[in-house]
């Protein structure tokens, strides 16, 4: 069974100061089949900076990126998701 890695940019909210905090939230509030990998922070306009998140889980997941999705929007500080890619791991 193979693994894909889902790379999602996540918008905090404005009133969002400590990234590194928002990292540690979205990892606890999603379930063990979920890992972050990799994360990097990138500039979007005037000090504003989204969230890129590196995010493996089995391919066989029910409902593919959907669970992902409304798990970190439920996450206090997120303020809109995006997959920007989906890879299968080798």
């Amino acid at each position: 069974m193979a693994d894909v890695v889902a790379i999602v940019k996540i918008y905090p909210s404005e009133d969002v100061g400590d990234i590194e905090n928002l990292i540690l939230r979205i990892s606890e509030s999603l379930p063990n089949t979920y890992r972050i990998i990799a994360n990097e922070t990138i500039e979007i306009a005037y000090g504003y900076k989204a969230l890129l998140l590196h995010i493996r889980f089995p391919e066989n997941t029910e409902g593919g990126t959907e669970e992902l999705e409304s798990k970190i929007l439920s996450v206090t500080g997120v303020s809109s998701v995006e997959i920007e890619a989906v890879s299968r791991v080798l």
